[in-house]
């Protein structure tokens, strides 16, 4: 089994660098939640992870059926409510309450083998596992010991 680390770094309330493997990237969020929109959004990386990991999961399945991957788009949307981001309520959820995708295959794939192909995606795609059976997640806060009693 492998373990995929990723490290971050806040630059201020918004802003947070990453850092996954040799790749480094940005997360800012949009002005209506305090950033500068410098960046893709903590939920908008979260879907593109979704549309990245469906198409190298597609390419690979299409490869083992025999299907050439002429094009495939996807589209990737979801409903978020900020009211729990913003704290004036708790009802409802903090995430995404919907995600929708929408593939656009051009394989020249008769209707059986696109549904082959769909399934296999559907079931292999390890983004798509996390976000429909989650996986055990903790939280630990690691104190700098210079750090002063408050």
């Amino acid at each position: 089994m492998a373990v995929l680390s990723v490290r971050a770094w806040a630059e201020n309330s918004t802003k947070t660098h990453i850092q996954a493997g040799r790749h480094s990237l940005l997360i800012d969020e949009p002005p209506l939640f305090g950033g500068e929109d410098a960046a893709p959004s903590p939920v908008e990386l979260l879907l593109a992870a979704l549309a990245g990991a469906i198409n190298a999961i597609g390419q690979y399945t299409a490869k083992e059926l025999g299907m050439t991957v002429r094009r495939l788009d996807i589209a990737v949307d979801g409903d978020c409510d900020g009211a729990r981001f913003f704290g004036t309520s708790l009802d409802g959820r903090a995430g995404f309450t919907d995600i929708r995708v929408s593939l656009t295959l051009d394989s020249g794939a008769g209707p059986e083998l696109a549904a082959r192909w769909l399934e296999q995606v559907r079931l292999r795609c390890p983004v798509l596992d996390n976000l429909t059976a989650p996986a055990a997640v903790s939280l630990e806060l690691v104190r700098n010991p210079q750090d002063t009693a408050e």
